[in-house]
């Protein structure tokens, strides 16, 4: 595969071994800040799928930060490519292998997504992840801008009614003959995807646009790929983790993890409705929420019979039921979901200004929200009452 990914470091080799490791060395067109100019970077840069920076500062720099020893990071490099290819630019990403320092910030990995709008980027990434893998996340934005590239004329042609639906069909892979199709396009609609945008007049000068070939629907790709970064992957949309499947089947997730192996009925089930469109396992596996539905109003309504049939699906592996209704996934102080299940009459809703308003709310055990004051304040005003002691 030729390069589709310009990658910005003074310090290049630690990346760039990780992505020869897993053989997409090739894919990258590295340059080094002092030999940007002269070197083609502007051209690399405007048919990329990707951009990744680091925001490189030496030991003495982050020590003794100043005006005239941070004149130049990954971030000024970034706004330097971002004037020259202008509104169509690919998704960026910034790395550092000192990430805290360089945005002064710490880094919640499950929040990242609020960092790298705070940043003006799509997402940003340490050099070394913990409990993570930078390439994978890499080379899965950049196969993502690739796949949305792809299929652009398609959904640049779609009429107003039916642009959702290829937006399924051709980016998300939403299978066509499933019974549960178009109540998942419902629900994607409900997420208020962007829209695929037209051509615009380029107001940078002539000599300019002659020299760089500008593709105009990076804009509405990267569009697409800081949706999904920003609203879907962060909370339950109409992908949800398997907490949520859980929930939505009565089990304990300990139990449906394991049943989730390959074997079981479940595992056969969960695999007709997983999640496989673009940026499928960017951070774990998602399954289709109207499929999870699906699966679930097909078992019995009666208890007995529900739980004999769960049994069946879930066999061999031992059926453990939850042992209270209205079960919901809790979520800590940050509001980021914990694998912990309790019912609902135990928690609160909470929310704060970063959830989409189409989000559902995060929930909140009623006792840390009593002890910390700061996550009560992000408590619904409906449900505030539940924290107030009755005399």
């Amino acid at each position: 595969m030729a390069s589709d990914i310009v990658y910005i470091d003074d310090e290049p080799q630690h990346l760039l071994a990780s992505a020869k490791a897993v053989r997409a060395g090739r894919r990258f067109a590295d340059y080094v800040p002092p030999d940007l100019a002269g070197a083609g970077a502007e051209a690399a840069a405007a048919a990329a799928n990707l951009w990744v920076f680091d925001f490189y500062n030496d030991d003495e720099e982050r020590q003794n930060p100043s005006l005239n020893g941070t004149a130049q990071n990954g971030l000024s490099v970034f706004q330097q490519f971002r004037l020259l290819v202008g509104d169509a630019r690919p998704p960026a990403v910034v790395v550092s292998a000192h990430l805290e320092a360089a945005l002064g910030a710490d880094i919640n990995l499950e929040r990242r997504h609020i960092l790298a709008e705070e940043v003006g980027v799509e997402w940003v990434a340490p050099k070394v992840l913990e409990g993570g893998d930078v390439m994978s996340e890499i080379l899965a934005l950049a196969d993502a801008a690739g796949m949305l590239r792809e299929a652009s004329a398609q959904l640049r042609a779609a009429g107003p009614s039916e642009y959702i639906a290829e937006l399924c069909r051709l980016a998300l892979k939403l299978p066509q003959t499933a019974e549960w199709q178009r109540a998942a396009v419902r629900e994607v609609a409900a997420w208020r995807p962007p829209i695929w945008l037209d051509a615009t007049v380029d107001h940078r000068v002539q000599s300019l646009r002659d020299q760089l070939a500008i593709d105009p629907d990076m804009r509405s790709v990267r569009g697409v790929v800081a949706w999904m970064l920003r609203q879907m992957l962060p909370y339950p949309s109409f992908l949800v983790r398997d907490r949520h499947v859980a929930v939505r089947l009565g089990v304990s997730l300990t139990c449906l993890r394991a049943a989730s192996q390959d074997g079981t009925a479940l595992a056969r089930a969960l695999k007709r409705v997983r999640y496989k469109g673009v940026l499928a396992d960017f951070d774990g596996p998602r399954w289709w929420g109207a499929g999870v539905d699906a699966i679930a109003w097909g078992l019995p309504y009666q208890k007995e019979a529900r739980s004999e049939a769960l049994r069946l699906f879930f066999a061999p592996v031992p059926l453990v039921e939850l042992e209270f209704t209205d079960p919901v996934v809790v979520s800590d102080a940050d509001l980021v979901e914990t694998d912990e299940i309790l019912p609902a009459a135990e928690c609160v809703r909470a929310s704060d200004e970063h959830f989409p308003s189409q989000a559902p709310p995060a929930w909140v055990r009623i006792a840390d929200a009593k002890v910390d004051k700061a996550l009560a304040r992000k408590v619904r005003q409906e449900d505030q009452r539940e924290l107030i002691d009755q005399a």
